[in-house]
């Protein structure tokens, strides 16, 4: 991994370990996401919920690998302009379109995909939205995959019943960090 990324992502998780308020996924689950993307040649990745850009630094960096992009998605102003300085000190930024905007809202007009991996990360009680906002976008074969699956359980109960009830999807609960949940299309 390059040297410009290493040292963002390091002083992003010092930054987590003072304060609380950024809510970014742990090195594990960016490690893994990373290993996802490069295993499976994705090229292209979506992302609810930017935050400081923690996690799309992980994503950005395997899709430079891969010769992908990463649209990501952030509605809080100073976080969006955190996460492109962020991006930028990493040397990510090529692969990244940064989309400034409220999910689900922000896709009635969004034209890009079809997209291999989409990552969920963002207001909980809005997963079920979100799901049925970019699901049209989802690639044939794709996968998405939402993090705080066993830390926010109780809020995303309605969400879990939601896939459950659905003869489409199948979703898949892996019991690493804080949870992510692993949809797909049947």
């Amino acid at each position: 991994m390059d040297e410009r990324v290493e040292r963002v992502l390091a002083r992003l998780e010092e930054l987590e370990g003072r304060t609380s308020g950024f809510w970014n996924v742990p090195c594990t689950t960016g490690l893994f996401l990373n290993k996802l993307i490069r295993s499976g040649d994705m090229r292209t990745v979506l992302e609810i919920g930017t935050s400081n850009g923690y996690s799309g630094i992980w994503i950005a960096e395997a899709l430079s690998h891969t010769g992908g992009r990463l649209y990501t998605v952030e509605s809080h102003a100073e976080r969006f302009q955190m996460a492109s300085e962020n991006f930028l000190e990493a040397g990510v930024a090529p692969w990244i379109v940064q989309v400034k905007g409220h999910a689900p809202e922000i896709f009635e007009d969004f034209r890009e995909g079809p997209f291999d991996l989409i990552f969920v990360d963002a207001t909980k009680l809005e997963y079920a939205s979100y799901l049925e906002a970019v699901l049209p976008m989802l690639a044939s074969g794709g996968l998405i995959v939402c993090d705080n699956a066993l830390t926010h359980a109780g809020e995303l109960e309605g969400f879990f019943e939601m896939i459950e009830k659905r003869s489409d999807l199948e979703g898949s609960l892996l019991s690493m960090d804080n949870g992510l949940y692993l949809i797909v299309r049947r």
